[in-house]
């Protein structure tokens, strides 16, 4: 067992933590996972924004065979709950027990404390299986289902190969950030074969117990770290949330970028879990600091009106952006450029988070974990 101190002081075996060990890592199908992919398709072509071949092939694919009115009906009524609809999250955590029975606890866990607005999970949980049993059973016969096995049996190949580059990746994330395991419990990565019909920035991460299960894509390995750094980093915000008042929660709300709120709500615990994660994964740990105006204008300044038109297109969250200022075309988009920094790509909560790992990078005692650090000096910054 290797025993840290908690912060500085002798060390004492009752404030002492194991980290984390390397979890093992396994490469597996998710059936459940990616036939929920197909019903999402089939109901809306434009859903995932795919630019893999075999996402069109299925739009094509759907066009002639349309889903069973049971499936259609059971997706208008999801649709009726929470407004918007039960989200792609909890479908896709009820997804990934289908076939894993052993996964149900951790789930029903998981929608109770943050999906409340799911008053009967079990029921849903049995109709979407029936969903997807009828998809299944519709799809399999399909000349297409054998390209997507091909596809998903390949990129199982590939990422066995690129395994130890994996593992690596881990460790020096667990090396950073040091994990106390009684934290983060995680015994076992699943890394599911790459989704053909969603985009090459899109991923996702499930917890069932001491499982990770990660949804990314074969050639997005920053993705990965991503959603891996979940399973470090929301345990930690949810020990900190217990010593946040409800002001400084409100707090955060204000501070993170409109951006990240049109993606992830007004929620300051989902707020915080990604902005720490995307604070270090896309600016610390290359070496880069926060984005300036002046960064933002040079990034946009070699977009052509065809690449952003494209943009426009498969990114829907950009495209109410920009139409909320007007954005019609490139030129628009430069002309208000300031405008449009300053409404949604202004981060001020990534400025107080990067300020926290400089100085969590900087500390004295490297045997002090980022818990510890953060728990211990965040309360009074915030």
């Amino acid at each position: 067992m290797v025993l840290y101190r908690h912060m500085e002081g002798p060390i004492k075996e009752e404030d002492s933590f194991e980290v984390l060990k390397t979890p093992e890592i396994v490469i597996q199908d998710e059936e459940g996972s990616q036939l929920l992919s197909l019903i999402l398709k089939a109901k809306n072509p434009e859903w995932g924004g795919g630019d893999n071949p075999l996402a069109e092939e299925t739009r094509e694919y759907f066009e002639a065979n349309q889903l069973d009115k049971e499936t259609l009906d059971f997706l208008d009524e999801i649709r009726a709950l929470q407004n918007g609809g039960v989200d792609k999250e909890a479908l896709y955590n009820i997804a990934l027990t289908y076939g894993h029975q052993e996964r149900n606890d951790q789930m029903f866990e998981f929608l109770a404390e943050h999906k409340s607005y799911i008053k009967n999970p079990q029921e849903l949980q049995q109709k979407l299986f029936k969903a997807i049993d009828s998809m299944k059973r519709a799809f399999s016969a399909s000349s297409l289902s054998d390209k997507f096995n091909s596809e998903a049996e390949q990129d199982k190949k590939a990422r066995l190969e690129k395994l130890e580059e994996t593992r690596a990746r881990i460790e020096k994330l667990i090396d950073f950030f040091k994990p106390d395991s009684d934290t983060t419990k995680i015994k076992r990565v699943s890394l599911t074969p790459t989704d053909p019909l969603v985009r090459k920035n899109t991923g996702t991460a499930f917890v069932f117990g001491e499982e990770l299960v990660l949804k990314t894509h074969i050639d997005n390995p920053d993705n990965l770290e991503h959603e891996f750094s979940h399973s470090v980093i929301n345990p930690i915000v949810s020990k900190l949330f217990d010593r946040l008042t409800h002001e400084q929660k409100g707090k955060i709300s204000e501070l993170a970028n409109k951006k990240l709120k049109q993606d992830y709500g007004e929620g300051c615990y989902s707020l915080l879990c990604e902005e720490f994660i995307r604070t270090y994964n896309d600016v610390f740990k290359i070496g880069r600091k926060p984005q300036t105006y002046e960064d933002f204008k040079r990034k946009i300044d070699g977009i052509v009106e065809e690449i952003f038109q494209k943009e426009l297109s498969q990114n829907e969250s950009m495209k109410t952006r920009c139409d909320n200022l007007g954005i019609k075309t490139i030129e628009d988009f430069k002309d208000k450029s300031q405008e449009y920094f300053e409404m949604f790509e202004k981060n001020q909560l990534r400025d107080i988070i990067f300020e926290f790992y400089q100085k969590y990078a900087d500390r004295q005692d490297k045997n002090v974990n980022f818990e510890r650090f953060i728990l211990s000096e965040f309360v009074t910054k915030i």
